[in-house]
């Protein structure tokens, strides 16, 4: 294949095309080239010429055949990835100058963490939304490792996110807002005979109604700290779930029900009338709250900011829902 391509820098350069970018993630969504055909309501020979037809720009071999499918060799996965990159920006231009057309100066993409306090939500809000001249924001609601894979992919702007020390998140420009500690909620039913609950008296809550947040979150694992640290296992939670407002109509509803939340959050929740919040301190930090977007990122002076207004609102010790002072 190689023999004849043109060198790769000038391939790409005059060849592809950002339709080239969409059939290889569509080849790698479907891992077949017949449903891709179906899908875009083409021939099965005309979505393999145009397979071919990438491959040759490239010069080398994009996907390979097995018994589950399509899969991407080395190079298609590399391709891929910025695949999905081009097309996302492509798409973010499309709505920023849909944007410019009625007099915006653009679109600004903000990932935003469930557990994210209203305090830090109110200032974003009113920083963003008085900007002049005025821009359109999509606001999303993801975990964090959701909202780093969606910034690394170009779908995402910036996040309001847990602090990530990954090695590979090298490329994700990240700033401390403030700090948030876990704390016990209990519904108001079983409240006061939980009040004076002891850490180590762990019995008593392995029989509750738990409401656990999805795994491999920092609440999840305090939950399982909890239990693990006084020796028991984990209990199987009534309740899967993370929105706040889930959790509240939840605990109205179950009187033996408990669950772990941010201190910003737990009193939140309190105020709702849904449960009360332990006053014993658990022993254990959850990572911190920041701003993130990606180096070098084209909306770097929005987002700085956004970053500046946020501290500034907050003060000099950003540390939001402190009960215990």
């Amino acid at each position: 294949m190689g023999l004849h391509s043109p060198p790769l820098p000038d391939a790409l350069e005059n060849r592809l095309k950002l339709r080239h970018y969409t059939l290889l993630i569509a080849l790698a969504h479907h891992r077949s080239i017949t449903r891709v055909a179906e899908a875009w309501g083409n021939s099965q020979p005309t979505v393999t010429r145009a397979l071919a037809d990438v491959e040759e720009i490239f010069g080398m071999p994009l996907f390979f055949r097995t018994g589950r499918g399509l899969q991407p060799t080395v190079a298609g996965s590399l391709v891929i990835a910025r695949a999905r990159q081009a097309v996302a920006e492509a798409e973010a231009l499309v709505h920023e100058l849909e944007g410019v057309r009625v007099g915006r100066q653009g679109r600004l993409r903000l990932g935003v963490l469930p557990y994210a306090s209203d305090r830090v939500l109110d200032l974003t809000w009113g920083h963003l939304l008085a900007y002049q001249p005025r821009f359109t924001v999509q606001s999303v609601e993801e975990l964090t490792g959701s909202l780093l894979r969606d910034l690394r992919e170009r779908s995402l702007d910036c996040a309001i996110c847990r602090f990530s020390q990954a090695e590979g998140d090298a490329d994700i420009q990240q700033v401390l807002l403030y700090q948030q500690q876990p704390r016990l909620v209990v519904a108001q039913p079983s409240a006061m005979r939980l009040s004076r609950l002891l850490h180590s008296d762990i019995a008593q809550l392995s029989d509750m109604d738990w409401i656990f947040p999805p795994a491999d979150t920092p609440i999840r694992q305090v939950i399982e700290a909890l239990f693990s640290s006084a020796g028991k296992r984990a209990p199987v939670p009534l309740l899967e779930a993370y929105a706040v407002r889930t959790i509240v109509s939840a605990l109205r509803r179950l009187p033996r029900g408990v669950t772990v939340l941010p201190d910003d959050i737990a009193q939140a929740v309190a105020h709702s009338g849904a449960g009360e919040v332990m006053p014993q301190a658990l022993p254990w930090s959850l990572p911190p709250v920041g701003l993130a977007w990606l180096r070098g990122s084209p909306k770097k002076a929005i987002i700085t900011g956004l970053r500046d207004a946020i501290l500034a609102g907050l003060g000099p010790v950003p540390i939001v829902g402190d009960l215990t002072g």
